[in-house]
């Protein structure tokens, strides 16, 4: 790597991009990213992308593992939206230019309840926050303040070369309640997924609805196959035992999905964006533990 290409990293991607340096970029990217655009292209696209802005800012930084960090930048207004991950050779693995879209009226209200993630131990935000660059959620309205979480140990999900669920460090680990409540759904018999294959059928998998004070909802989603230690019309208290994590519906890998709603029902409900303790809100890269949430 040459010395040009050494002085484009992820902080300094924004001010590069906007002087033109698109060969230097070009020369930077994986060899999968090459393979679907052209040098030609890329500057094309990006010269026109260009036009009319003034600065770019960055706008977050995320550790998505060890060896990758994800970049988003924001050119002056707001409207345009960088989204780019480097590995920790400082090769680009992924290039995004899009419009950066926000639902301003929703993202500035937030549950009238607080709540804690659904947790023991620690884990890891994998996705989370108010746009679709760190949360693939937001762009669904019924999902777009949503969680995913996965537990990560030395930057990966899982224990040496993974073919089983049980190779993954979130399975099987207990998942609680977020907030005082009722159960109002529960769904328990679905089968977990073998590794490598998805449930498109039945998307949450095994689930639970809790309904909490000022008529909001919790949906936690993928629970082991019956796992799930709470019953329909039961009340429960904050941090108690729900279940425990699996790898069921439209799940690739063990993990916790967990959303507040306005409606017992996930297909028409709205998401809301979540009060947590302390007003801390995490986003994609960031670690939480119980003790954090509380």
């Amino acid at each position: 790597m040459n010395n040009l290409q050494r002085c484009i990293t992820g902080e300094t991607f924004g001010a590069k991009f906007l002087k033109g340096e698109f060969q230097a970029i070009y020369n930077h990217t994986a060899s999968n990213f090459k393979d679907m655009i052209t040098i030609e292209q890329f500057m094309e696209l990006s010269s026109s992308f260009n036009s009319g802005v003034q600065h770019y800012s960055l706008e977050s930084e995320t550790r998505l593992t060890d060896h990758l960090r994800h970049y988003l930048w924001l050119d002056n207004e707001k409207i345009k939206a960088i989204s780019v991950t480097f590995d920790s050779e400082d090769v680009i693995q992924s290039l995004l230019l899009a419009p950066f879209e926000t639902y301003p009226e929703t993202d500035n209200q937030l549950s009238k309840n607080t709540y804690m993630m659904p947790i023991q131990d620690e884990w890891f935000v994998f996705w989370g926050g108010a746009n679709h660059f760190i949360n693939y959620h937001y762009e669904i309205e019924e999902q777009r303040y949503a969680y995913d979480l996965v537990i990560v140990k030395d930057g990966q999900s899982y224990r040496g070369t993974p073919t089983l669920n049980e190779d993954f460090y979130a399975f099987n680990k207990e998942v609680v309640a977020p907030c005082d409540g009722r159960v109002v759904k529960v769904v328990n018999s679905i089968v977990d997924n073998e590794f490598g294959s998805t449930n498109v059928s039945n998307p949450e998998g095994n689930y639970v609805i809790i309904q909490h004070a000022n008529d909001e909802y919790s949906l936690i989603a993928h629970f082991k196959q019956n796992s799930i230690v709470v019953k329909d019309g039961q009340m429960i208290k904050q941090s108690q035992l729900v279940g425990y994590c699996g790898n069921s519906g439209n799940s690739s890998e063990p993990h916790i999905h967990f959303q507040v709603m306005n409606s017992p029902n996930h297909y028409n409900g709205k998401s809301i964006r979540i009060r947590f303790h302390g007003d801390y809100e995490p986003i994609q890269g960031d670690v939480v533990t119980s003790l954090k949430d509380i």
